[in-house]
């Protein structure tokens, strides 16, 4: 239930107990007849309460608004006290407290007898004595804790506006929802102490029959009229409670009551800064992603505290499968309950236990262990971020670093310093915190370092001189780095230690791929025609990425820079194109697999031509080589790519989604090779260099061949790149011939040529 709706039922109830104690027109005896009209002085300022708790509800009240309308209601209340008598000595019946009310003050709405038994265990909430009746001293108990509400609610007014009225308020600092929120902590635990509630057995079905009764009751206009849409929320609620409290929860005392609502204080807290700082998911500058790293740790701290995980260690799956279940509708229709359900048991299954090797008997649910690792390697990314905001200060962010300087700098960084005083005192946490920053030098220190451009594209370029890294880009290097290493330790071996000694196999990655297909096709990230593609982008992993070296395992370097080109090149280059397309007028009706338009092929293909500088500006080797080609020669080299990246079922005279994606993907691929072995630089590969690349290919070419002769795979992997085929005996006796009279370089266009070749192998269904 959200504070705002606790926040206007409270109220709600002090002012419906308040007026139902003004009687002295009740079933018992009665003193000397009075009639009783809201146009007498004594309850005149009644009259004013709706349009005070409106004016408070939405953060225009004043201190001498609230301060009047609780004083008046206290006044009315202790008039009636004294001069009033119900049929019980000393006390009113919950029926004579409804007819009364219904009488003098509610002429149009009364109380339903089903309302005023909900009103009445919330008092015996506040208050204890019976649901049955109110007494004279409760009421006088009641004016008492009035009087704190009353100085709780100028405390809390200034910070409603942000509180709860988020239809008109746009903007809030961090720091001020951060002081509105401890404000509303503050004032609500001091009214929470002098409740009786920690003696009580109020539930939550109780609050829901509440809630119910009270939507029926308003039915007015702003502020109020959001109850009458209630219903809809109030499963989404009750799957959060179950999930932080339990769907049993018993609090034994007091301190578990305090406890808990600094919970429901927090998660509201952390709900009003995604809504106003974080909705935007743009996470540009140093203060924002302070944000966001603020905002992760409180979630840990928040979960970790919760009732149910300090009570029972567990937070069950059924638990959080009905969280998802009621969550999930009131965000997106793309992403189904069951994907999210099946990629968050592998998360906990596989990432977050590797030991468990993704053995489900005895899976219960979020477990503290789970906790334990996200914190690790929350730490893990904070580590490593603090050495990159550290390289630029707030007002340098545009400022830009070579990888020399980067690497100077990180030799002098004082690691140990930020390990110990900022992120945990634990001896042992602080040496995987080691471990992990040798595994970062590793990275950064590599031969070919993967580094993005301001555009957030992975960069491919032999002289790295003129190229120079900013604070974004290296943050977008931190974030693929933490998606590699968790990808890492759910489908990888010897990952206890040190990263560099971790090995994931072509099953791993497959098993990867099954269990995030759902989800990652819901994303549109996945071509559901693909099946399981794992089997060939660990080919594709060892083959292309920089480090990649055609062995039977992918190591971190080759896992990291195959995560990287995924989503730099794969998916956030290729949509970026693909977006120009739409505005260059290409986009057809007609709509692919992902729902996205199909383009014309020929307006496509001139756009990519046209534009390439725009779309692959970390590019610059390939953009220099198209600009360079006659248009025969662009013709042919794009008809190579147009091959190699054909989807099942494609549609002739077409590009769709998934063509764009295999492309992007190809021409990095291309990049990556030239960059790697032109030794000479004259953007092209010579029969030695050729053969340099031999070994990365190695593993590929014993599965097409008989032969296992290393000088004939070998030799046959240079026919594939200069001739564009698989080679027989014969075809091997010829290009001895042809290397005797000499070959020409072998440029991007025919290593282009070779994916076409390529294709069908990669495609196989792989094991």
């Amino acid at each position: 239930m959200s504070s705002k709706k606790l926040l206007q039922i409270g109220v709600a109830a002090v002012l419906s107990m308040s007026s139902l104690g003004c009687s002295e027109f009740l079933n018992g005896k009665k003193t000397e007849p009075e009639v009783i009209e809201f146009s007498d002085k004594r309850f005149a300022c009644l009259q004013k309460l709706p349009s005070q708790l409106q004016k408070f509800s939405v953060g225009d009240a004043q201190e001498s608004d609230v301060r009047a309308g609780f004083d008046c209601m206290t006044d009315a209340l202790f008039y009636f006290q004294k001069r009033t008598f119900g049929s019980l000595e000393g006390a009113y019946t919950v029926e004579e407290m409804r007819k009364f009310f219904g009488k003098y003050f509610l002429k149009q709405n009364n109380v339903t007898p089903e309302f005023a038994a909900e009103l009445m265990k919330i008092k015996r909430a506040l208050l204890g004595g019976s649901t049955a009746y109110i007494t004279k001293d409760e009421i006088i108990r009641l004016i008492e804790m009035m009087n704190i509400v009353r100085d709780e609610s100028v405390q809390i007014a200034p910070h409603v506006k942000i509180l709860l009225n988020q239809t008109t308020q746009q903007k809030a600092e961090w720091e001020e929802i951060s002081n509105a929120s401890e404000q509303l902590r503050r004032s609500l635990q001091r009214i929470l102490e002098k409740t009786q509630i920690a003696k009580s057995d109020y539930s939550f079905e109780d609050a829901k029959k509440a809630l119910s009764g009270f939507a029926e009751f308003i039915k007015g206009e702003e502020p109020f009229a959001p109850y009458e849409k209630y219903g809809e929320w109030v499963p989404v609620v009750e799957a959060v409670k179950n999930v932080l409290m339990g769907k049993r929860a018993h609090f034994t005392g007091l301190y578990q009551w305090s406890e808990s609502l600094d919970t429901l204080i927090g998660l509201y807290e952390m709900a009003l800064k995604y809504h106003y700082n974080l909705s935007d998911l743009k996470f540009e500058d140093q203060n924002k992603l302070r944000q966001v790293s603020q905002f992760v740790s409180q979630g840990l701290r928040l979960i970790e505290n919760s009732h149910q995980m300090k009570t029972t260690g567990v937070i069950p799956v059924d638990d959080i499968d009905n969280l998802i279940e009621q969550l999930l509708p009131k965000f997106t229709d793309k992403i189904r309950a069951r994907s999210l359900k099946k990629t968050y048991r592998a998360v906990l299954l596989k990432m977050l236990d590797p030991d468990r090797k993704g053995d489900s008997r005895a899976f219960l649910g979020l477990e503290k262990k789970h906790i334990a690792t996200l914190q690790r390697e929350f730490n893990i990314w904070r580590l490593n971020q603090s050495f990159f905001d550290n390289l630029f200060t707030s007002s340098q962010e545009a400022t830009a670093l070579s990888q020399e300087e980067i690497q100077a700098v990180f030799v002098r960084f004082n690691k140990s310093f930020v390990i110990e005083k900022g992120l945990t005192d634990d001896p042992f946490e602080q040496q995987a915190l080691e471990n992990a920053w040798e595994d970062i030098r590793e990275l950064i220190n590599n031969k070919v370092p993967v580094s993005f451009n301001a555009d957030g594209r992975l960069v491919i370029v032999r002289d790295r001189t003129p190229f120079k890294s900013t604070w974004k880009s290296l943050t977008k290097f931190n974030a693929m780095r933490a998606i590699a290493r968790m990808l890492m330790m759910g489908y990888g071996e010897n990952t206890q230690e040190r990263m560099s000694e971790a090995r994931m196999s072509k099953k791993g990655l497959i098993s990867w791929y099954d269990d995030f297909q759902e989800i990652m096709t819901d994303l549109k990230a996945f071509d559901p025609r693909s099946g399981n593609s794992g089997g060939r982008s660990f080919l594709e992993a060892n083959f292309f990425t920089f480090s990649g070296n055609g062995d039977e395992a992918m190591d971190h370097k080759e896992t990291f820079e195959f995560v990287s080109t995924l989503f730099a090149a794969g998916l956030s280059t290729s949509e970026s194109l693909r977006q120009h397309m739409i505005v260059a007028a290409c986009a057809t009706k007609d709509k692919d697999v992902f729902g996205y338009p199909y383009f014309k092929e020929d307006c496509f293909k001139n756009q990519l031509r046209k534009h390439i500088g725009v779309y692959f500006n970390n590019l610059p080797g390939m953009v220099s080589y198209v600009r360079s080609l006659t248009t025969a020669q662009w013709e042919q080299f794009y008809n190579f790519l147009a091959v190699a990246s054909a989807a099942p079922g494609q549609k002739s005279g077409h590009v769709e989604t998934a063509n764009i994606r295999t492309m992007v993907t190809i021409l990095h691929y291309i990049e990556g090779l030239v960059v790697l072995y032109d030794g000479d630089g004259n953007q092209a590969l010579s029969l030695d260099e050729v053969y340099a690349a031999t070994p990365r290919f190695m593993s590929f070419f014993k599965t097409v061949t008989t032969t296992k002769s290393e000088m004939l795979l070998k030799q046959g992997f240079a026919y594939l790149v200069f001739n564009g085929s698989i080679p027989d005996a014969g075809d091997l006796a010829k290009f001895q011939w042809d290397k005797m009279w000499g070959l020409n370089d072998a440029t991007r266009m025919e290593i282009a040529r070779i994916f076409g070749t390529l294709k069908d192998q990669l495609n196989k269904p792989q094991n």
